[in-house]
């Protein structure tokens, strides 16, 4: 299980540094601005493309890390303020 600390430590890096979640089936979510997603004890919430409120539990999230380039999956990008 991922742990809030180390979703944490890219949420408070400054500047901020765009990231990207990846989930254990694959799913990936990028964030390219801190405004786009919220940090809770279990889960991180951000809303998807239609506005809608989407929740990320911790549990499911397999890697954290910097947004890759190249990869063949197509990612699905969290929307929020712009």
């Amino acid at each position: 299980m991922m742990r809030k600390e180390s979703v944490d430590k890219f949420t408070s890096r400054r500047p901020f540094q765009p990231f990207e979640i990846r989930l254990i089936d694959g799913e990936r979510f990028r964030f390219t601005k801190v405004e786009q997603l919220l940090v809770s004890r279990n889960e991180v919430a951000t809303l998807d493309r239609k506005g809608a409120l989407l929740l990320i539990s911790l549990g499911l999230i397999a890697t954290i890390g910097p947004i890759t380039r190249g990869h063949q999956r197509r990612s699905r990008r969290a929307s929020g303020p712009r």
